[in-house]
């Protein structure tokens, strides 16, 4: 075998036991004992984290940050990894945001130059354009985390009632509309709750005994998708993933109430350039068009703001809520301005 080859082996090896002697890599890749000794100086001069250990039940070690043995990428894969970060570059805040960075840095430091020419041009060329916002998430990390080990955080929320403090079980993080959210079951409110990321002002792990909730979310149990009990004898929903929670948040919201607009040829082409609207919105030969759809009753508001800001190129028909909702905006607008 050749040196690079086992080298890489031995990589390989240690990432996978994480504590062995150098007398059981020189049996397993048939070389001298002195040899393996040679190899893991050579490894820990090219920076793999190599920590030895004497005497009896003693040996070598790989420290908490295992290094990953050499890949080798094709030019398109090269480029469609930058491709891929590309899109994150507007969010003011990435879980793992550093190491990203560090990681790319690295890998561009190594590729050729025609392919540095090419990823360069590239960057000048594609923008996925995200809303930016002062607010920065402080704690995705942690919550991503805590979601991963499906352990409980105590965390610090600034919601409408000023700040609070929860515990909390997160079921993982997604991204909308610039912002960071994290869905996560509430133990004081028995219930599962939203939560923006960046008004998480503080989280840190809390008491690790989660096994209830570690067999609530098992995967079996998230297969099954039956109502469970907690302890005050109210039903909720098991998630195993994120998506799983954000396709039941959409398809099976509580209290569903009627949405219905009616909008002018230019309502239906801003209304085509909202996130929120453009899968309900239908368009008549005309150009002008009409939403008829179902929303939870909770989300009115945020629906009345939508709506709002269309101004004159909508008419909102249902539900009251809706209609009153803009109503009492227009009467406190007069009222701003006289």
């Amino acid at each position: 075998m050749a040196k690079t080859q086992r080298l890489i082996e031995i990589m390989m090896t240690m990432n996978a036991k994480r504590k062995f002697t150098a007398r059981e890599l020189a049996e397993e890749f048939k070389v001298s004992y002195r040899t393996i000794l040679r190899d893991l100086n050579e490894l820990s001069v090219m920076g793999v984290p190599i920590y030895s250990e004497v005497g009896a039940g003693g040996g070598y070690y790989l420290l908490q940050d295992r290094m990953l043995p050499p890949i080798f990428f094709k030019e398109t894969e090269a480029t469609a990894m930058f491709f891929a970060y590309q899109s994150l570059q507007f969010f003011d805040s990435l879980p793992f945001q550093t190491e990203t960075k560090a990681a790319l840095k690295k890998f561009y430091h190594y590729l050729s130059e025609d392919v540095k020419e090419r990823i360069d041009q590239m960057r000048d060329r594609v923008v996925f354009w995200n809303p930016t916002y002062a607010q920065s998430s402080h704690h995705l990390e942690v919550l991503l985390e805590a979601a991963m080990d499906q352990s409980i955080l105590t965390i610090q929320y600034d919601g409408k009632k000023g700040i609070t403090k929860r515990r909390i079980q997160p079921i993982g993080l997604y991204s909308y509309n610039g912002f960071w959210y994290c869905p996560a079951y509430c133990l004081q409110r028995q219930a599962y709750r939203l939560f923006r990321a960046d008004r998480i002002t503080q989280a840190e792990i809390s008491d690790p005994d989660t096994a209830t909730l570690k067999q609530i979310q098992s995967q079996a149990d998230c297969e099954k998708r039956a109502p469970i009990q907690n302890k005050s004898g109210k039903d909720k929903l098991r998630y195993c993933s994120i998506m799983d929670w954000l396709i039941n948040s959409e398809q099976n919201g509580k209290n569903l109430v009627p949405f219905v607009v009616e909008l002018t040829r230019d309502g239906t082409r801003q209304a085509k350039s909202i996130l929120d609207l453009v899968r309900v919105v239908e368009e008549r030969s005309d150009g002008t068009g009409w939403i008829d759809t179902r929303i939870p009753r909770t989300e009115i508001p945020f629906y009345a703001e939508l709506v709002w800001n269309l101004g004159m190129e909508a008419m909102a028909k249902e539900p009251q809520e809706l209609i009153s909702y803009v109503r009492e905006k227009i009467t406190k607008m007069a009222e701003h301005y006289r």
